[in-house]
């Protein structure tokens, strides 16, 4: 189900409603949404479609397949996930490439719009095409049903999709997945998942014949087995059609292999799996109880699984407010109720814990799991708990027409892949509005009683950590003496504390609107206040129940010393982990329950600012907090010494992780081992100061002259007008308007070339680094990124499909305007170490070509149809505003050049790319960055 667990309404709405507020029979089956239209055709096959208009003039398709590795045969191991490689390597009516170059041709992004993946029990193929065009749409119908039963499998594009296959199967390699080799078998003890990961064994990748992979397809990919899923701006009737025309001929399978449901068994006793890997950053703990699969069928199994949502809020509210304490026990914690596998659910405890923090973190879990066990949960955290649901359950009510094709998309695949029922928001929402009340405490203190099983049965603790902590992991005798003791200690129920104090007791005198100015062509409002702030206003109605903000104002940590530089950088997010005037972080936590609203407070290098949402209905709170991190920010000591200690957590084996290092030494090589660009550790960390911090975070907000506010979003001018007035216009201001200063950070320049040495598996990165001067315009910054995205769609053509040495491979823009007008052109991808000089002289190649002879046409029409495609869904969406208008306003450029946005792509030409090449990639000024294996 799409909306069930993401739930919400005020607690004031849930409180008026009768007591016994839902008189139906909770044994009637949940009802399938009737908006959507679904049917069997004769040979089994089963569709969904859906008209919806978010993103208009696009619809999203997919194929399912309910097969994947938990299907292969033991000398199939990968070839599930191979199979659907090949679903890109020619079709009956797609030769080779021509499926890619069609849709990327159309404005389909490959990755993004163009996907498939393959898990242990399924299949799935993605596409997101226009729909204003009918060749389109229909050419990718075809598409779908190639991939269902016409793929050709070549022997040649076979043996050349092993090598993008091994290489992504190369890219997971790592301490997790060494660590997982070693307690999965303990997780799933005597149960098939625990050998059969869908990216499969090398050997068989390798070796595998030819008839191996086409035996997989023969067997699973059939209509019984598969789904096709249609959601979008589409005629409903017109797709149905297509779809029994298209697909209702794809013969049923004839002796067809049963399809099973793999169990894991049942353990009696508790299983402990530890290990240890040397490049693994942090520690983890994981407490896993298994249960039979839940089955939601009725009303009474909804009502059950808004119990179960309610209880993981609660549970994790409480592990939240422990995480806010001096010295936590975990740099982060949940608990969970849900899916493990597709024959097993679980109750989850999970906790990353700092080094040398295991035995705490373990019992700290295994002990709130017992306390709420034992006492269960207080009135107040269960009225909280149902308002926030509710409450988010209403917001997404309310943009049920301006709901993204996507969401529908998953929530259909469920139905069909794990039959999880599908009865629609409006169905869900009336329905968790009636229920709630219904629900009480003794419902939630029984979901504790229920999952936390006695005695270790079924129940599994699983320890990952760093191999240089070994000497802290505890014995398996330890953890069952930490287990069995948790279950006899003494304990005192949970207390709740909760303010009933106003958030702002006092509404500040306002200030005033003094001068407007419009943007007609583009609906854009701004207005000057009494005090010098500046408020940019958008509205809109691309969704019901949204508005973004941010805000900025120049000067940043740039204007503060060297020694005072980190704890400037950290300065807002101290500021914003410590809540606001007299409500420290978990205070203020519990008041905002029930409410959408967010602000969150940044700190730069040449800026601060807030950034943030709201919903409408909630304006006057996301002002009044604003306000606050202005006016009353607080200093709370514990607050400042959790949120230090998590990040010292985080840091303090960071080096172990090899791209971590790779990646620290590009960065202090390129920036020259300038001062503020070190890499962070521990010993820097203990340069924060927390008065200083404080200090350089009041001295930023305590004047508002100088920012600007930008608003985008689902209101109306005069509706937030006052609240601008009285919660911005309010705000001290003085006469200065800070600047940045540039601290002198320069690029390293000539011809760097550096190798790394990390990490046990035999794997590879490469980083192709380009820098120069930059003239920061629109239309440069247009035909840089144009460069960029040819020459990605040349080196996967190159690296990717002709020599098989890449999984993925892109070329990325930087460009930056301040403090100096300059660019970086990043080229990266991962190989074999033996193939890095060969794929790094195929790319250069590339490049060479590029300068040359320019773009292909055929490039040169993808790269502009996706830039027009994208476009057209961006200005629909209220982040893509939010972040056009505050980077025009920051760039001092003029905001109407957007309208020229489509004229600029049309006068991109293949000479112009070709000009670039010669101007961007500049073979006397780069960095070739190459990560090995340690010798």
């Amino acid at each position: 189900m799409r909306s069930l667990f993401k739930i919400g309404l005020l607690l004031s709405f849930v409180c008026a409603i009768p007591a016994l507020g839902f008189s139906q029979d909770l044994n009637k089956p949940i009802p399938f949404d009737p908006l959507v239209r679904t049917g069997v055709l004769p040979n089994g096959m089963t569709y969904y479609i859906r008209k919806n208009v978010k993103p208009e003039k696009r619809v999203e398709l997919r194929l399912a397949v309910n097969a994947g590795s938990m299907e292969e045969n033991d000398d199939q191991q990968g070839l599930a996930h191979f199979n659907e490689h090949m679903a890109f390597n020619g079709t009956k009516h797609f030769a080779r490439n021509d499926l890619i170059n069609f849709l990327e041709s159309s404005g389909v992004k490959f990755g993004a719009d163009l996907n498939a993946y393959t898990s242990f029990d399924e299949t799935v193929y993605k596409l997101q095409v226009p729909t204003d065009s009918s060749e389109i749409f229909r050419k990718s119908m075809l598409i779908l049903e190639d991939w269902a039963h016409n793929l050709s499998f070549d022997s040649n594009e076979i043996d050349a999709e092993r090598g993008v296959v091994i290489s992504e199967r190369r890219l997971g390699l790592g301490a997790s997945e060494r660590l997982r080799e070693k307690t999965w078998p303990i997780m799933f003890k005597d149960s098939r998942y625990a050998d059969r990961l869908p990216i499969g064994k090398l050997d068989i990748l390798e070796n595998s014949p030819h008839s191996r992979l086409k035996q997989f397809y023969h067997d699973w990919y059939r209509p019984d087995l598969m789904a096709i899923v249609v959601v979008g701006d589409i005629d409903v009737d017109k797709t149905e059609k297509m779809i029994k025309d298209e697909f209702s001929p794809i013969p049923s399978a004839t002796n067809p292999r049963p399809r099973i449901d793999y169990p894991v068994p049942d353990t009696k006793d508790l299983l402990i799996a530890e290990a240890t890997d040397k490049e693994m950053p942090y520690s983890i703990i994981r407490i896993v109880y298994k249960h039979e699969k839940m089955v939601t069928k009725t009303l009474a199994d909804l009502k059950r699984d808004i119990t179960y949502e309610l209880y993981s809020t609660m549970v994790n509210n409480r592990l939240k407010e422990l995480n806010q304490q001096t010295d936590p026990p975990f740099m982060f914690s949940s608990v969970s109720i849900g899916s493990l596998v597709r024959t097993k659910d679980a109750y989850t405890s999970f906790g990353v814990v700092k080094s040398g923090g295991i035995q705490r973190g373990l019992q700290t879990l295994l002990t709130e799991n017992e306390r709420v066990k034992r006492f269960g949960f207080t009135a107040t955290e269960l009225e909280r708990g149902k308002a926030e649901l509710l409450r988010r359950l209403e917001s997404e009510y309310e943009e049920r027409d301006k709901t993204e094709s996507k969401s529908y998309v998953e929530e259909y695949l469920s139905n069909f892949l794990r039959h999880e029922p599908s009865p629609g928001i409006q169905f869900e929402f009336e329905f968790s509005k009636k229920i709630m009340p219904d629900i009480t405490l003794d419902d939630m203190n029984k979901v504790a009683k229920d999952w936390i099983t006695d005695n270790g049965q079924n129940a599994v603790i699983v320890i990952e950590g760093p191999q240089k902590d070994s000497a802290a992991m505890p014995l398996q005798d330890t953890v069952r003496k930490i287990f069995n003791h948790v279950e006899q200690m003494k304990l005192a129920p949970y207390i709740d504390k909760v303010s009933n104090e106003p958030l702002l007791a006092n509404k500040p005198t306002p200030g005033k609107v003094v001068g407007t100015k419009e943007i007609k062509e583009l609906g854009i409002t701004e207005w000057t206040l009494s005090n010098g702030v500046k408020v940019v206003l958008k509205p809109t109605d691309f969704k019901n129940d949204e508005v973004l903000f941010n805000a900025y104002r120049w000067g940043g940590t740039s204007l503060v010393a060297d020694k005072d530089f980190e704890s400037a950088t950290l300065a807002a997010d101290i500021e914003d982990a410590s809540g606001v005037a007299d409500f420290n972080s978990s205070t203020l936590d519990k008041m905002l329950s029930g409410k959408v609203v967010s602000v969150h407070p940044n700190m730069g290098e040449l800026e601060e600012g807030l950034e943030g949402k709201f919903s409408p209905e909630d304006m006057e709170t996301e002002f009044q907090l604003m306000n606050l991190y202005f006016t009353n920010p607080r200093k709370d000591d514990t607050d400042y010494a959790a949120y230090m200690d998590k990040q010292m957590g985080e840091v303090q084996n960071r080096s172990l992780d090899p791209n971590q290092a790779f990646y620290d030494t590009i960065t202090s090589t390129m920036d020259q081992h300038h001062f503020r660009r070190r890499p962070l550790t521990v010993d820097v960390l203990k340069e924060v100061n927390q008065d200083m911090a404080y200090s350089i975070y009041k001295d930023a907000f305590s004047d508002a002259n100088g920012f600007t506010f930008f608003f985008v979003g689902s209101f109306k001018p005069d509706e937030i007008k006052p609240y601008v007035e009285t919660y911005l216009g309010s705000l001290p201001s003085k006469s200065s308007t800070p600047m940045w200063k540039d601290v002198g950070v320069e690029k390293a320049k000539g011809v760097i070339a550096k190798t790394v040495y990390g990490g046990k598996e035999p794997k590879s990165t490469v980083a192709l680094i380009f820098t120069g001067p930059f003239e920061y315009t629109r239309k440069n910054r247009l035909e840089i990124d144009a460069l960029s995205k040819v020459l990605s769609i040349m080196l996967r053509e190159q690296l990717r499909e002709k020599m098989s040495g890449v999984y993925g491979v892109a070329a990325q823009a930087a460009p930056s305007h301040y403090p100096k007008q300059e660019y970086q052109f990043i080229i990266r991808f991962g190989c074999a170490p033996e193939k890095v000089d060969t794929l790094i002289k195929a790319a250069f190649y590339e490049m060479d070509s590029l300068k040359k002879y320019g773009a292909s046409s055929v490039d040169m029409q993808k790269v502009k149809e996706t830039y027009k495609r994208s476009r057209e869904v961006d200005l629909k969406e209220n982040r893509f505003w939010l972040s056009a208008i505050s980077q025009y306003y920051k760039n001092g450029e003029d905001i109407l050049d957007l309208q020229k946005y489509n004229d600029d792509v049309d006068a991109l030409t293949v000479d112009q790319i070709k000009a670039l090449a010669n101007q961007y990639l500049n073979m006397a000024n780069y960095a070739k960055f190459i990560l090995m294996p340690e010798k």
